[in-house]
């Protein structure tokens, strides 16, 4: 039986036993035991939903500033707080002590100087694998590098994942902000512990302003919600628990690298279940999934309960990961993978005395075509909004304004084509080993040189049964389409595309920095690099993946 096989046959038995597997925990000595499994269920079903206020991130301030740049410190701590008041404290990492970070504004052309000051302790919240690069001996166990995800920078300022650094240090990363408005965010990216880092709370909002953005006349102010979606494990000490899996649902040794993990509760800027009061007028939700391996399928449903039939409240996407979208998408449920950003407008004036649910359809892992049963619970429920608070004196009937104009990218001005297959390694039990693009590592050579100013199509390759969020640092790019391709002709040496191309969907039709690439499908991308020359790297945005080893190295040249 070969691996494609094993994995197939083990996806099966892992099916047949699901409900025994989806409970299974990790106990001290990293052994599968049932009653470990009891235990953390405990101590998250019994929680009570929609009992917390939604944390809204604190906006940082500069403390000084150098020949009109404006000066900011943030600092990596270890602090306690509660992911729910029915919990214990619980350790966490943050920024500026904060789970999410503290969130910053920035205007487009200003540029700021941040210094990243790590003051975490030298012990980790979670054990590293010491056999995937970028963790192997005599790696420090603690060390981190911010990215800011989205921005347009100097390689020096980029938080490049070898650039770490440990305790007792800093580094300092100045950002032009020479691009348009949008939604970045700023997470760790510290090589071979990127998933261990983040999972640990260290990510926050970076939102870009400019004098387009203000003429538009968006809801603002606390008509404005940042949304960070995420999920999380805890076991009854309230104490976050780190146990990813593979591919059948076996949940990995403590310490070991696994390819997925998938939390059993929702945590929403850092709160489980939490709530959010609204008046009956329109909001902005700046949205982000920051999970590491969940994709969520998010929609407004007014049912009372999951199992009811969804009453489903439609809303308008007007931007995606790199500023404003060409015209205004209506949606009634929006696809969010790991990394990927919205900017939606919903509109709550007729729903006064209404509860709405934030649910999620999503499957995990996702798409899940070849699973025959779920082995995760798909989080259906995320957080509820109440249409309850009096509407103000001041407030205006919401008509959408114009989009900014949009330059569509040439597809005639592209001087290269290149191909990236997307691959998984299995072991002979058919569990994965990692996965690579092209089959190379991040510590192999470069083997991308792109001019400066010059624009490319790449298209993504997936053979593997998940769908990846593909990311490049330095650009935003489009997405031309999607395609499938004949497997059988593939493993011949042959890339033959098959079916109509599909366009991107209208909300994907701006500007993006992460594309999802479903499994037996070619992504095409458009690209103009400009900005700056250096090294960058591009990877797959599920950190478990990005970790070992989906990730690779390019440069910018002249």
């Amino acid at each position: 039986m070969g691996p494609k096989n094993r994995r197939e046959f083990l996806r099966l038995c892992a099916a047949s036993t699901s409900a025994i597997a989806l409970s299974n925990r990790i106990n001290a000595g990293g052994m599968l035991t049932g009653e470990g499994a009891q235990a953390a269920h405990r101590s998250t079903d019994s929680l009570a939903r929609y009992i917390d206020p939604l944390p809204i991130p604190k906006k940082l301030m500069p403390y000084g500033t150098r020949k009109g740049t404006s000066l900011y410190r943030v600092r990596m701590q270890q602090f306690e707080r509660k992911l729910h008041s029915q919990l214990p404290l619980a350790t966490l990492w943050g920024y500026e002590g904060q789970y999410p970070g503290p969130m910053i504004e920035a205007e487009r052309g200003a540029a700021i100087e941040v210094e990243w000051v790590n003051q975490l302790p030298s012990t980790p919240l979670f054990p590293s694998d010491p056999h995937i690069h970028g963790a192997m001996p005599p790696t420090p166990a603690v060390r981190t590098v911010p990215h800011l995800h989205g921005a347009r920078t100097r390689s020096e300022s980029d938080g490049l994942p070898e650039k770490w650094f440990t305790p007792g240090h800093s580094a300092r990363y100045l950002y032009e902000n020479e691009q348009a408005a949008t939604t970045l965010w700023y997470h760790d990216h510290a090589v071979g512990i990127t998933r261990l880092n983040v999972y640990s709370g260290l990510s926050g909002f970076y939102l870009l302003r400019d004098a387009e953005e203000r003429r538009m006349g968006l809801p603002s102010g606390d008509c404005e919600i940042p949304i960070l979606l995420q999920d999380r494990s805890v076991d009854e000490a309230g104490q976050l628990v780190y146990a990813p899996s593979f591919d059948d649902g076996q949940k990995a040794a403590e310490g070991q690298w696994a390819p997925q993990i998938f939390g059993e509760l929702p945590v929403i800027n850092g709160a489980a279940y939490p709530y959010l009061e609204v008046e009956p007028r329109a909001y902005r939700l700046r949205l982000l999934n920051g999970s590491n391996s969940r994709f969520y399928n998010v929609f407004f449903n007014l049912a009372k309960r999951p199992t009811d039939i969804p009453s489903i409240v439609s809303f308008q996407q007007i931007g995606s990961d790199g500023g404003f979208l060409p015209k205004p998408a209506t949606l009634s449920r929006l696809l969010l993978a790991p990394a990927e950003r919205a900017d939606v407008i919903i509109d709550f004036s007729g729903l006064a005395g209404k509860v709405i649910t934030v649910s999620n359809s999503a499957m995990a892992p996702y798409p899940g075509w070849g699973m025959l049963k779920p082995l995760y619970e798909a989080l259906p429920e995320l957080m509820q909004i109440r249409v309850t608070l009096p509407v103000r004196s001041n407030a205006k009937s919401f008509i959408m304004p114009a989009m900014p104009a949009f330059t569509r990218l040439d597809q005639k001005q592209s001087i290269a084509t290149r191909d990236f297959v997307l691959s998984e390694t299995m072991d002979a039990q058919g569990r994965s080993l990692g996965v690579r693009i092209n089959n190379k590592g991040y510590d192999d050579p470069v083997t991308e040189n792109v001019k400066l100013g010059s624009t490319e199509k790449w298209r993504f390759i997936n053979t593997t049964e998940d769908a990846h969020p593909m990311h490049l640092h330095l650009v935003q790019f489009q997405i031309v389409e999607r395609q499938g391709y004949d497997s059988a002709q593939y493993h011949q040496g042959i890339l033959h595309l098959v079916g109509v191309p599909r366009l991107p969907a209208p909300n994907e039709a701006g500007w993006k920095d992460t594309v999802v690439v479903n499994p037996g499908e070619v992504a095409t991308i458009i690209a103009k690099f400009e900005g700056y020359t250096g090294r960058y790297v591009f990877h797959c945005h599920m950190l478990e993946h990005e970790d070992n080893d989906m990730m690779r190295p390019y440069a910018v040249v002249d």
